[in-house]
């Protein structure tokens, strides 16, 4: 934590905002189940795919799609077809595990209408052949004299509603996960020291106002700690700690030296007049040596 404020009589703590990281992974992880939900379920519905004839010379067709969201159904309508195709597409899609990395290749089939604007493709396809055999019967209409044809319909059934549900089951899993580590990130901690009040109040800054309010008062303070810890490397860093007296650690204030460690110390023990520590361990015995105790005035 940092001091932000300070005067004769009171000194403010808080924590510094979290690191964007910590934002980034949040929203990542509410926003990709979240775009994979919207997806999945705008695309649910019943499909239908139909030809009819204008007059001799002049056929459209559609794909009808009613969404099984209460959403508006969709048209898109194809506009004097003279024809039908297939086309084919290839994607390679990668495919990894622990130790190696593949890439395959996926296949598409669609079934295409031949218009003024061009060929469009209209259908998907599960096979080369399914394709190949709708376009044939659009074909065949174009050139008889029917007035209608349903070319294929794709029905949602209970089966797809069960994946579904499932998926998006997970998906709000993953979601309700992003939203708690993007809560957490956004939460900051203050604590505000008050000696004409004789009060520590402890709170959590959200972005919908301070919440979890604590009071102590200073009588609840055991000591102020300034520990130096040194690593396996050698390198020493230096914090200043206030517990309390049922040992719960209530600032933890990171410091560039031991002189700047000693003064915020300093600082500490004669608003809330009590005792300050130097206490030095090592990581590699975890154990503390050098300890000497200095009193302050209150």
């Amino acid at each position: 934590m940092k001091c932000v404020k300070e005067s004769y009589n009171k000194r403010v703590y808080q924590e510094p905002p979290k690191d964007l990281k910590d934002l980034s992974s949040g929203l990542l992880a509410a926003f990709i189940p979240l775009s994979f939900l919207t997806v999945l379920w705008l695309h649910q519905g019943d499909r239908r795919f139909t030809c009819f004839r204008v007059d001799q010379s002049a056929v459209n067709c559609e794909v009808f799609f009613q969404p099984l969201l209460p959403l508006p159904s969709t048209t898109e309508l194809y506009k004097d077809v003279r024809g039908a195709g297939t086309k084919t597409e290839i994607k390679t899609v990668r495919d990894q595990t622990k130790r190696t990395t593949h890439y395959k290749k996926k296949y598409y089939y669609y079934v295409t209408l031949k218009t003024p604007a061009g060929e469009r493709k209209a259908w998907s396809a599960s096979s080369e052949r399914e394709a190949q055999e709708l376009a044939r019967r659009v074909q065949s209409f174009v050139n008889g004299t029917e007035s209608q044809l349903l070319v294929d319909s794709d029905k949602f059934d209970l089966g797809d509603l069960v994946i579904a549900i499932l998926f998006s089951l997970i998906s709000l899993l993953f979601l309700l996960i992003g939203v708690s580590v993007l809560i957490s990130a956004l939460w900051r901690r203050r604590v505000t020291l008050d000696s004409s009040l004789y009060q520590i109040q402890e709170e959590y800054l959200t972005p919908f106002g301070s919440r979890g309010q604590k009071t102590y008062s200073f009588r609840d303070v055991q000591q102020v700690t300034v520990r130096a810890r040194t690593d396996s490397d050698g390198d020493t860093s230096f914090s200043v700690e206030v517990t309390l007296q049922s040992q719960k650690p209530l600032l933890s204030i990171s410091s560039g030296g031991e002189s700047e460690a000693r003064a915020e110390a300093k600082k500490l023990g004669q608003l809330l007049g009590r005792p300050v520590i130097f206490l030095r361990e090592t990581k590699s015995s975890g154990k503390s040596s050098g300890i000497f105790f200095r009193k302050t005035k209150s």
